[in-house]
């Protein structure tokens, strides 16, 4: 049978006569212009790639996306400069997402598809260091020649290695191991047709496994024994590249696939889009949501074509997910916002937009009011509305890009919000705006957002939100602000939560991981912060610098700890053994690696000058190296619960906390009070100490907040998780 390879998706002409300009400044006071780049790529410029948000070298995060002269483009966030070694060129256009995966150095590979419907003949798959150097390809094997790949490639770990998938415009499917682009056993998955639909990577069924969710295209005939029809398919993919489930359409499922907990009582829920390549076929126009076995649960009719991507999040502010979609109806946009459980258009919406729509919308929380708005891409520029009101708050670039991908929403490394947008110009060339929405500084992109293409820098089309009064996974640390106003929390998957005064600079939340993270530090100034891996995996975000790690390298003991210097230059990783390992400006001061414990060690803190640190064992004992004194321990003693962290009291003594919460005080360290005496949810997990030695804060593994002395609660993650009254 033919793959269904049709016209190519238009570049349309931009609406005003110079894109060189910035255009009409924001209809609303509080957004600004960074910067902007104008690509010398006339005539091929950017389309339906997406940017997407990367860490490439120590200039903090940058914006990479692709263009249809073949080219992937990286410019930092912070001032619209180039990266070195950018951009790359992959041989083929790029109509798909970049996507980004940490390589264990600090920084991110990328990951492309080339080539696209107007070129299927060309291009394939590609991995590109973040140097900018193509380290691997792969084309897709057809018997037709159609080797290019104009879906984005998702991230994910399948059989315990991180891989990317992505359909190609032949008939397979192929799933790649990141570090060389070999094909995962298992794998291709032989589609039958072509698919343009960047898959969702999820574990749908709460097993820890990771299942593909995919779109595809289907055209009547004969292939591999099989009889196929007109139309399309949803299809759930297990990691070994076997067929769980599938859903036929009589239309083309065109749209890239968005997994959430959408239904109704927080029930993981599928949506999806179709095309118009069969003129007439009744599904055309309609947005399906199913249950993660394929069963559809309901399906709308938009009213326009429903080939862009939906997004799933919080607009109402409510704690529940609804669904939005962009449509195009060939003359101008709609943007709906529907009820998660049974599909009915939200009171408000939709609202029509003067541009079409073609990329998906995104949304995020960028005023701070605890629901996310809306931003739909149009031909005319970035429509930005309000997620409870549907009222239109702002437009960026209108006049001068067209869009027909998705805006990027981040947290910038000055800790601002901004919005990147990337299309085309008058004259047909790439152009690239970065906005920052002022007084935003702190503010996080919301609770269950949809801030770029597929969610997430892995492009894995997942709202990984748990079910409202659930973490995800539990929280395993906590590090406090240098003004003593606010803190952190660390969850297992990476996922950083921020309270106070503490700013929101990005995390792994979401996703791979090779090991879980089992600690976190802040720098000295506030404005960042490490994640540590139990495999030593050391992730930096904000103004943390990357000193180095031991992810990759062989450890008799699991990483169960981090402390960083004082001026922020270096820090220690501390395994279960007391192995230690400095980093930086650190200090190797000596370890327990190569003495016999009673009881693993469990956590670390540093001397004031970082000339000196504690290391404890879930037993209570202490051991001080370097200028750390030795002030007493639990070692030996009678304890009711383990030891799970230590805090220091400045140089002359140190708080142990145990999981029931109990504290004892060594040396100058006062005793403030304690949990031992309560009966808590989940065991404390972490503790900080008050900035100047007058409180401290412990954190329990569900994110529950205690705070003794002067330290002041600023708010948990119980507290922002609790179930919501009622739903949308």
């Amino acid at each position: 049978m033919a793959a269904l390879v049709g016209a190519v998706s238009p570049v349309l002409a931009a609406t005003s006569a110079t894109a060189a300009h910035a255009g009409p400044a924001p209809r609303i006071p509080g957004i600004s212009l960074a910067w902007q780049q104008v690509l010398p790529d006339a005539g091929s410029p950017i389309a339906e790639s997406s940017p997407n948000v990367a860490t490439l070298d120590n200039g903090g995060n940058s914006v990479v996306v692709g263009d249809r002269a073949g080219n992937v483009y990286a410019f930092h966030l912070s001032n619209g400069s180039q990266v070195s070694g950018w951009p790359a060129n992959v041989g083929a256009p790029v109509d798909s997402t970049p996507s980004a995966a940490p390589n264990g150095s600090g920084a991110d590979d990328i990951f492309v598809g080339s080539g696209n419907a107007g070129d299927p003949k060309a291009g394939g798959y590609t991995g590109i260091t973040s140097t900018g150097i193509p380290f691997w390809s792969r084309s897709a094997v057809d018997p037709q020649g159609n080797e290019g790949v104009q879906a984005s490639l998702a991230v994910g770990t399948l059989q315990g290695a991180q891989s990317v998938v992505a359909p190609s415009l032949g008939m397979e499917e192929y799933a790649l191991n990141t570090a060389t682009g070999n094909v995962v056993p298992g794998w291709p998955f032989f589609t039958a047709d072509s698919g343009f639909t960047t898959p969702s990577l999820a574990d749908l069924y709460n097993n820890g496994q990771t299942e593909v969710v995919t779109g595809g295209d289907s055209s009547t005939g004969w292939a591999d024994g099989q009889h196929y029809t007109a139309g399309g398919h949803l299809r759930v993919i297990g990691s070994g590249g076997n067929l769980i489930c599938s859903y036929n359409t009589n239309q083309t499922v065109d749209s890239s696939t968005a997994v959430g907990n959408f239904l109704a009582g927080g029930g993981t829920g599928i949506v999806f889009g179709t095309g118009n390549f069969f003129p007439g076929a009744p599904d055309t126009n309609m947005l399906f949501a199913s249950d993660n076995h394929c069963n559809i649960q309901w399906r709308v009719d938009l009213g326009g074509n429903t080939v862009s991507s939906p997004a799933i999040g919080d607009v109402l502010g409510n704690g529940g997910e609804q669904v939005v979609e962009g449509v195009d109806t060939g003359s101008n946009g709609v943007v709906s916002v529907l009820n998660g459980a049974n599909g009915q258009q939200l009171p408000g919406w939709p609202v029509t937009t003067p541009g079409r729509i073609i990329g998906g919308v995104t949304l995020a929380d960028l005023t701070n009011g605890g629901y996310n708005d809306v931003l739909a891409p149009t031909t005319d520029g970035l429509e930005i509305f309000d997620g409870k009101t549907a009222q239109l708050v702002a437009t960026l670039g209108q006049g001068a890009v067209a869009l027909q991908n998705s805006a990027l929403v981040t947290t910038d490394p000055d800790g601002s919000i901004g919005i990147t947008i990337a299309g085309y110009g008058a004259g047909n060339e790439g152009i690239i705006q970065h906005y920052v929405v002022s007084g935003s500084t702190g503010h996080s992109l919301g609770l269950r957002s949809w801030p770029q293409f597929h969610q997430n820098s892995q492009l894995t089309g997942w709202l990984a939100a748990a079910a409202p009064g659930h973490l995800n996974s539990p929280i395993v640390a906590m590090s406090s602000t240098p003004t003593g106003h606010g803190y952190w929390n660390a969850a297992s998957d990476g996922g950083i939560f921020a309270f106070g005064d503490a700013a929101f600079h990005g995390s792994m939340g979401g996703q791979p991981l090779t090991r879980p993270v089992v600690g976190m530090a802040a720098t000295s100034d506030g404005k960042g912060y490490w994640e540590v891996a139990a495999d030593g995996g050391l992730f930096a975000f904000g103004d943390a610098d990357f000193h180095g790690s031991m992810g990759g390298q062989p450890l008799a003991q699991p990483v169960v700890g981090i402390a960083a210097t004082p001026d922020g230059r270096g820090y220690w990783e501390v395994a279960a053994d007391g192995g230690l390992f400095a980093f930086g400006d650190a200090g190797y001061f000596g370890s327990t690696g190569n003495i016999r414990l009673n009881r693993p060690i469990v956590g670390m803190a540093s001397t004031p000058d970082g000339r000196g640190y504690w290391l404890v064992a879930s037993d209570g004992g202490v051991f001080a190296f370097g200028d750390a004194g030795y002030f007493g321990s639990m070692g030996g003693q009678q304890l009711n619960r383990p030891i799970v962290a230590i805090a220091a009291h400045g140089s002359s003594g140190y708080w142990l906390v145990a999981s029931d919460g109990g504290v004892f005080s060594f040396g100058s360290a006062p005793f403030y009070g304690s949990t031992g005496n309560l009966t808590l949810a989940q065991p404390v997990v972490g503790m900080s100490p008050g900035p100047r030695d007058d409180g401290y804060w412990m954190v329990a593994a569900d994110g529950g907040i205690f705070a003794f002395g002067d330290s002041e609660y600023f708010g948990s993650m119980p507290a922002v998780l609790a179930p919501p009254r009622g739903f949308d």
